[in-house]
């Protein structure tokens, strides 16, 4: 092993070499991920950009491997920050083995997640290879110079965005981005305006050069207002002061200091000048500092009044602080060693959620992280996983400023690497803390993590270490064999990638196909996916196709019945199949069992043994991994409906509504189950609360004038039947009975409206209602109590009272 001292290298002729390869493979990975935008439904957006991360940091792999074979040496910078960098890779992989999470779900989960092992240890190997590659001043300008044409391009795609996005709003909209959901865009353009601002400061930008800098930042603050973000508002904020604060600082007097003749100086220090011209950077961060601060404090105002007038608004929601710790309570009390395991705090959430958020419009969303991505991985991963968080966040702020402040490099350029990298990762990292980033946004922070440790080889006193392996034939023969293995797992590795990549298009394929009702299509597709990567989602949409494929046979009258059956019966044991192999692939994933409940509930009404007991206890097991979702219960009900057990029926919907008191669904099947039974007046009281939470649904709405109708209340029946037909004109059925009330009450001229309207809608209800149009006209009233029995009055069935109207 040797040491060498490190100074400046002078960039050299540029020429092709395995080195100059590495540094532009990692380079053009951060360029293509961005670039890739592929307008199809069935291309995963998000994973696409993955795949390419995790293919580039393959090839970027490869490529170093060769450089050191052919050149037979091994240089890294100081060791210390480069090992920080694999401390929270250790710690997914601790997790990954030790959790009970499943390697397969914890090295990928369903398409390569940020909170996996799998992604974090490509983030940690581009870092690394960051670091070991980008040695040379003209690695770094490389570096730089593409992520401006990026950032550049980013920004000019998002101006003709927003631009079609108010001409034609139908075709694409505003918030569509490169880089993934509107926040993560906000993120990754508040992270070059960093940029573009140390730029200014830190290097002698002249001409050309500086304009398009400075227009970057113009318009990169441009879309920071309309993405609107206080915490990426904060950010820039602060680095605008910092800025501003050194700038005051170094900035060179303007005049002598003849004014202080005779002046007693209680401070006085050694003037600290810096390079002629960097005055001018003093008005750039003082401007985005005031342009900030702006936005901070008339964010709701002016900021939002933008947003709404260029039509960019999004609803970030995530959990609370608070709901993220004691969703971590709970967990590090059964696992704290090592967490739920990587990718699983959407399971965590919904088995430990507080049933007080059932009562906001967030109710039904199972958040996959909590407030941030650190304060997330602290759950999935455990005290394992916070320490390795914590060890890294607090070597590279040591060892960060250290070098900025202690041992800052004497080249200008290389002193602005080794503060823009640091900056940028440090903002990453706050990101980080307080947000959930894109793969995007956390690709590029790593990727100014690396640069960083390869800067630290060129502060004062700074050594770098290197093994010469081609001069010792026994560690050359130990080095080569593993970096020959490595090379061969790369290998593996990018089948493996492209391999899940095909299995997510064809699922993806499959989804589509299913929706547009092409069975055959969608059960092609969903094998494919399964051949390239089994998945419980795959089998759960497998069990989905089942479902729809049992439907499809029941309902077509053209299948011989012995054809049918066997149809059917395959149908069925290849659903039940699917979603028993899903349920062993996910166990803790409650939406396993509720699927497998539903292909047992779809045969139910037909008798077939053990398909109740079956679809119960799936439910069941779907209830004990979400205990606080309301929907459940509901499902249930309508298991225990189609079992014939009302009784038991009511016991669920009560389950439900007690979880969630403004449950509209489970309070109106309630109300028709009270009229099943007999109960007019508590079914009315259920349908009265149902429209008390629901005020603007015809249906509750109808529901509710047929039982007050019931409970001899032809006023407020009349009231609420106008209601609904008011909301929906086209409602025959409501109409109908709004006529029969009206005529009821002996408003006859009203009643010839209504039952005139219904008539108007089809020639079906023209001829059902002739009769007793003829009726009203003639003065006499055509619904006797007799006929309101017949009707639907009081008595009535689950769905709706009995007519022959058509309409709605």
């Amino acid at each position: 092993m040797h040491e060498n001292s490190t100074g400046v290298r002078p960039a050299r002729t540029k020429r092709l070499s395995f080195d100059v390869a590495t540094s532009w493979a990692a380079v053009l990975t951060l360029a293509l991920s961005v670039a890739a935008f592929i307008p199809v439904l069935t291309i995963p957006f998000l994973y696409t950009k993955v795949t390419i991360i995790a293919l580039g940091a393959l090839v970027t792999l490869a490529l170093f491997i060769l450089a050191r074979l052919t050149r037979g040496n091994v240089i890294v910078p100081p060791l210390p920050l480069l090992g920080a960098l694999w401390l929270v890779p250790l710690a997914y992989l601790l997790s990954s083995l030790f959790s009970g999470v499943g390697i397969q779900n914890g090295f990928f989960g369903t398409e390569l997640e940020t909170d996996t092992f799998g992604f974090v240890l490509i983030l940690a190997v581009l870092a690394t290879l960051t670091a070991l590659a980008f040695r040379r001043t003209q690695s770094y300008q490389t570096f730089f110079k593409v992520s401006s044409i990026v950032f550049g391009l980013t920004l000019i795609a998002q101006v003709i965005i927003l631009v079609l996005g108010r001409v034609v709003p139908n075709f694409i909209s505003p918030t569509t981005n490169l880089i993934g959901s509107f926040s993560d865009f906000g993120m990754f353009v508040g992270l070059g305006v960093v940029m573009c601002l140390l730029a200014i400061r830190l290097l002698p930008l002249e001409g050309r050069n500086r304009v398009l800098v400075l227009t970057g930042a113009g318009v990169g603050l441009l879309m920071l207002a309309l993405v609107n973000s206080a915490l990426v508002w904060s950010l820039v904020a602060l680095v605008s002061l910092a800025l501003f604060i050194e700038a005051i600082m170094r900035r060179r007097p303007t005049a002598d200091d003849a004014d202080l003749d005779g002046v007693a100086l209680m401070l006085a220090e050694a003037d600290s000048e810096e390079e002629e011209g960097s005055s001018r950077s003093l008005a750039a961060p003082l401007a985005t500092l005031a342009i900030s601060l702006f936005f901070l404090i008339g964010g709701s105002t002016i900021g939002n009044a933008l947003v709404s007038a260029m039509g960019t608004n999004v609803l970030d929601v995530r959990p609370s602080w608070q709901s993220t710790f004691d969703i971590g309570g709970h967990t590090y009390a059964s696992s704290p060693l090592f967490g739920s395991g990587p990718g699983t705090f959407g399971a965590q959430w919904v088995q430990y959620k507080d049933r007080s958020l059932n009562d906001t419009i967030f109710w039904n969303i199972d958040f996959s992280s909590g407030i941030g991505f650190i304060p997330s991985s602290f759950v999935t991963t455990g005290l394992v996983g916070a320490l390795a968080w914590v060890g890294f966040i607090g070597l590279f702020l040591f060892f960060g400023l250290r070098m900025l402040l202690l041992r800052l490099p004497q080249d200008p350029f290389i002193r602005f690497v080794s503060a823009a990298s640091f900056t940028g990762m440090l903002y990453v990292l706050a990101l980080a803390i307080f947000n959930v980033p894109g793969p995007l946004v956390l690709l590029a922070g790593f990727l100014f993590a690396g640069l960083f440790v390869s800067s630290t080889r060129y502060g004062t006193h700074a050594r770098e270490w290197g093994v010469i392996f081609a001069r010792s034939p026994r560690v050359g023969f130990i080095i080569v064999f593993a970096l020959t293995l490595l090379l061969l797992a790369s290998i593996v590795a990018a089948y493996v990638v492209i391999e899940r990549y095909l299995a997510s298009v064809a699922y993806t394929e499959a989804t589509v196909a299913l929706s547009s009702g092409n069975l055959e299509e969608a059960e092609a597709d969903i094998a494919r996916s399964i051949l390239f990567a089994p998945s419980d989602r795959a089998y759960q949409l497998a069990a989905g196709v089942g479902i729809a494929r049992m439907n499809s046979i029941a309902s077509d009258t053209t299948l011989a019945a012995a054809d049918a059956q066997q149809q059917f019966q395959q149908a069925l044991s290849g659903s039940i199949e699917a979603a028993l192999t899903a349920t062993r692939l996910g166990a803790n994933n409650y939406q396993n069992w509720a699927i497998l409940g539903n292909v047992y509930q779809t045969v139910v009404p037909l008798n077939i043994e053990g398909a109740y007991d079956n679809a119960k206890g799936a439910y069941d097991k779907a209830i004990a991994l979400n205990p606080t979702n309301p929907t459940l219960p509901f499902v249930v009900a309508q298991l225990e409906i189609a079992n014939e057990d009302p009784e038991a029926a009511g016991e669920s919907l009560m389950q439900a509504i007690n979880l969630k008191r403004d449950y509209t669904e489970a309070i109106f099947l309630l109300s028709q189950l009270e009229v099943q039974q007999g109960r007019a007046r508590e079914a009315l009281e259920a349908a009265q609360a149902a429209a008390y939470f629901a005020p603007n649904d015809p249906a509750i709405l109808f529901q509710v004038g047929i039982l007050r109708s019931a409970n001899g209340d032809n006023a407020g029946a009349i009231q609420a039947l106008a209601r609904a037909v008011e909301l929906n004109p086209q409602y025959a059925n409501a109409r109908f009975f709004l006529g029969v009330m009206y005529g009821i009450s002996g408003q006859y001229d009203r009643a010839i409206a209504e039952l005139e309207a219904v008539a108007a809608l089809s020639p079906e209800n023209e001829e059902a209602i002739a009769a007793d149009l003829a009726a009203l006209r003639q003065g006499r009233n055509p619904f006797p109590p007799s006929r309101l029995g017949a009707l639907g009055i009081p008595q009535g069935s689950i769905n709706e009272p009995a007519t022959n109207v058509r309409g709605q």
